[in-house]
């Protein structure tokens, strides 16, 4: 065994013998005998461990185990205990997904402290095929089907070409003795209901069906690289983006075919997923918005407009001593004497003794109002949008600069009749983007 996952750390350029290690622990067959071949194999590592609290005893008992065994070995070992549960609930997530985020959240920070390079995981070639069903069960697109990643990073995994037959083996030739999960039994966890029945029963119709598997992995991990290559050609192609908004032209994304796929790929870095809705919007809902965990995507005349959602009520304040802010944008400010006009809109030119300090900055709002420049009377924002053919997304990132409730400057469109230069004004307040 030990030959076989030394050939294949070389093969694959997972690490070094001079690299510091980190190989995440639980007591189980699997990590023992990585652990193990570590040992016979001469490598520099630390033990880790999580306790998720989440067997009650048996819990407590893995982490004594492995304890036991890092002092036998004369190994360094951290312990984290975790509230899994608490935690599940706080964010709404399966009790699996909270160990995993914790589990993975914790040893990257045990990583950095401890300096060393890579984070080695214990999962093996049965892992990498369950996996694969898994993904095939909840939907992955393409990149779920390719298995797990011998290195990801700084997580690097060994034995991802070791069977769960030769792991057990190994452990038994050696008279090794690890820990059983109960929890591993039970089918109520999709990846056991995977390894208990589904594999066992595919095996029946195709007894070679784990290396089946494998062989379909390697093709469709040439087909990826192709399609990668092809759909960041379209991303390109496609792709502009300003001031961190991301445009795609719509009658463009249309002419591609197949469709579906193109715009799952070119929106799910944008945590779009279910596409459908978006793809028959594109074909005449102007005005359309969806919404990801991250993103906000609009469907415009034209074009589609992705941007980060937007903290609600933001608001800047501007002293009279403020120079310059560079978030959440870059604008600069001055107060000057001369009162020559500058016809410019990403300058505004204020009357000192008109404004109210601190001055706010601030995201438009329904109800907004302002007098534009040249006019006598009110006009709603809403309405001065429409005449100046702003798009959805150009409204939603619409900063105002006020002074008090009053707008005194629509950034880079117009300021406010009632604060603009007059023949007594003694000051310019100058703001410029």
């Amino acid at each position: 065994m030990k030959n076989k996952v030394q050939q294949f750390i070389t093969e694959k350029s997972l690490f070094v013998r001079e690299d510091k290690l980190i190989l995440g622990i639980s007591g189980g067959a699997d990590s023992v005998c990585l652990m193990h071949v570590f040992l016979e194999l001469g490598y520099s590592f630390e033990l880790a461990h999580c306790n998720f609290n989440l067997r009650g005893e048996e819990s407590d008992a893995d982490e004594y185990f492995v304890k036991d065994l890092a002092k036998e070995h004369q190994l360094k070992i951290h312990v984290k205990q975790f509230d899994t549960l608490v935690y599940a609930a706080e964010n709404k997530i399966s009790t699996q997904m909270a160990a995993r985020d914790l589990r993975y959240a914790w040893f990257e920070k045990l990583r950095i402290k401890s300096n060393a390079k890579y984070l080695a995981i214990a999962h093996h070639a049965n892992d990498d095929i369950e996996t694969f069903f898994i993904n095939l069960v909840r939907g992955s697109g393409l990149k779920g089907f390719l298995g797990i990643k011998e290195k990801n990073n700084a997580i690097v995994r060994p034995l991802l070409l070791v069977s769960r037959l030769e792991i057990e083996q190994y452990l038994k030739d050696r008279g090794l003795v690890f820990r059983e999960d109960s929890s591993n039994a039970s089918v109520k966890y999709l990846r056991n209901k995977i390894r208990h029945e589904l594999i066992p029963l595919l095996a029946q119709m195709n007894p070679s069906i784990q290396q089946t598997v494998k062989d379909e992995m390697r093709i469709l991990e040439g087909v990826a690289q192709i399609y990668a290559s092809k759909v960041e050609e379209v991303r390109k192609d496609l792709t502009q983006e300003k001031n961190g908004i991301v445009q795609l032209e719509i009658s463009a994304l249309l002419a591609l075919n197949p469709l579906h796929s193109y715009l799952y790929e070119l929106l799910s870095a944008y945590g779009f997923y279910a596409v459908e809705a978006i793809s028959k919007a594109l074909q005449g809902q102007s005005g359309k918005q969806f919404f990801s965990s991250t993103h906000q995507l609009v469907v415009d005349r034209e074009n589609i407009f992705i941007s980060l959602l937007n903290k609600e009520n933001e608001v800047f304040e501007i002293t009279e001593k403020t120079i310059s802010l560079v978030y959440p944008l870059e604008i600069n400010f001055k107060v000057m004497a001369d009162k020559t006009i500058i016809y410019d809109n990403n300058i505004a030119q204020l009357d000192v003794e008109k404004l109210k300090f601190p001055l706010t900055l601030r995201k438009w709002k329904e109800g907004d109002k302002f007098m534009p420049l040249g006019m006598k009377k009110f006009k709603k924002l809403s309405d001065f949008f429409i005449d100046s053919k702003f798009s959805i997304i150009d409204k939603q990132e619409q900063w105002l600069l006020c002074s008090g409730v009053d707008i005194v400057w629509v950034l880079g469109c117009r300021i406010d009749e009632r604060y603009k230069l007059e023949s007594n004004t003694k000051k310019v307040y100058i703001a410029q983007l």
